[in-house]
C-alpha cells in the first residue's frame, strides 16, 4: 500500500493502515513497512512510534514549514492527543507504531511505575535509543511477522513496551516534576509550541509538559533561548501568521485563530504592534498579490 498522505490537506483523524495491524483492546499495534513515507495526521488519541533504523527527513508540527530531521534507530516518540503529526521521508524504515487511548492505561502505566496516576499526563516524550526498549521492539515485531503469539501475550509485551516508553526519570517520580531542564527537553518543548499555537501555551502547562518545576522552568527556558515563554510564544504567533498570510490565501480570520490569537482584530493589533504591518498589508505585499 502506497504510505503517502496530502500534506497540504488538513490533517486526517485516523492513522491509514499500511502495515500489519493487531487490534489489543484499549489501542492497536501497526508494524509498518520501510519505503517512501507521507504523514499527516492529527490523532484524538496518544501515539507512539518506535524506528527499526536511522531516518532523515523533513517535518512539520506547526504546519507552517518543513525542517529537516534526523532520528536514529531505535529512538521513539510518543505523543498526546491532538498532537499534528506532519511530515515525509524518501526511505523511512520499517517502524512500530501504537495509537492508543491515554486514559484507559494510566492506572496499568502507573501501577507498573509504582507512581501515582495523577503524575502521569499525555505529554511529548522523544527518547532512545534503550536496551530495554530496543529488545522490546525487536521481539514484537519478530512475533508480528511470524503471526506465531496470542493476542494476550502480545499485549503484555506492548504494554511493557510503553510503560518503557512513558518512564519518568528517576529525579521525577516523587512528584512528577523535576529542576533539570536540558537540551533535548527544551527542543520537546519548542516543537510542542509550534505544534500548539491555537491552544492556551501557559508557562504552567509548558512546565508540566517537560517535568521540570515552574519556576526552574521559566528561568531555563529564558537562559537557553533568550527570552521567555510568553514572549517565545508571542513571538511564534506572529512570525507563523505572517508567514501564513505572505503564502496563502487562507482568510485572515481564520490565520488568528490558528495562530492563538483571539480574533481577527487581536491579530491586526499584535502585529502593528511586533513588526509594525496590518494583515491587509503583509497580504497585499505578496508578488501574487501585484
Amino acid at each position: 500500500m502506497k504510505q503517502a498522505m496530502n500534506l497540504l490537506a488538513p490533517p486526517r483523524g485516523n492513522l491509514p493502515e499500511w502495515g500489519r495491524r493487531v487490534l489489543l483492546d484499549d489501542f492497536f499495534v501497526e508494524l509498518v513497512p520501510a519505503g517512501p513515507r507521507r504523514l499527516n495526521v492529527r490523532l484524538d488519541q496518544s501515539f507512539a512510534s518506535i524506528s527499526f533504523g536511522a531516518d532523515e527527513g523533513r517535518s512539520s508540527l506547526a504546519g507552517d514549514r518543513l525542517r529537516p530531521y534526523e532520528r536514529r534507530p531505535y529512538e521513539f516518540i510518543v505523543a498526546p492527543p491532538s498532537f499534528p503529526l506532519r511530515g515525509e521521508s524518501e526511505s523511512a524504515p520499517e517502524v512500530l507504531v501504537y495509537v492508543f487511548e491515554f486514559d484507559a492505561i494510566r492506572q496499568d502505566v502507573a501501577a507498573a511505575l509504582q507512581v501515582s496516576p495523577d503524575i502521569l499526563e499525555p505529554r511529548v516524550i522523544i527518547d532512545g535509543p534503550k536496551p530495554l526498549t530496543t529488545e522490546l521492539a525487536q521481539r514484537i515485531r519478530r512475533h508480528i511477522v511470524r503471526d506465531d503469539v496470542s493476542n494476550e501475550y502480545l499485549k503484555a509485551m506492548c504494554m511493557v513496551l510503553l510503560v518503557e516508553m512513558m518512564r519518568l526519570p528517576t529525579t521525577h517520580r516523587s512528584t512528577g516534576r523535576g529542576e533539570s531542564f536540558d537540551d533535548k527537553t527544551l527542543r520537546s518543548v519548542l516543537t510542542y509550541i509550534d505544534a500548539n499555537l491555537d491552544s492556551e501555551l501557559t508557562v504552567e502547562a509548558l512546565a508540566r509538559l517537560s517535568g521540570v518545576v515552574t519556576h526552574r522552568f521559566s528561568r531555563a527556558f529564558k537562559s537557553m533561548v533568550g527570552e521567555t515563554p510568553h514572549r517565545f510564544v508571542l513571538n511564534r504567533r506572529v512570525e507563523t501568521a505572517r508567514s501564513l498570510l505572505q503564502t496563502t490565501s487562507l482568510p485572515i480570520a481564520e490565520i488568528a485563530y490558528a495562530t492563538g490569537f483571539s480574533s481577527q482584530s487581536h491579530l491586526t493589533t499584535m502585529l502593528r504592534r511586533q513588526i509594525g504591518v496590518t494583515p491587509a498589508q503583509l497580504r497585499d505585499a505578496r508578488p501574487d498579490a501585484q
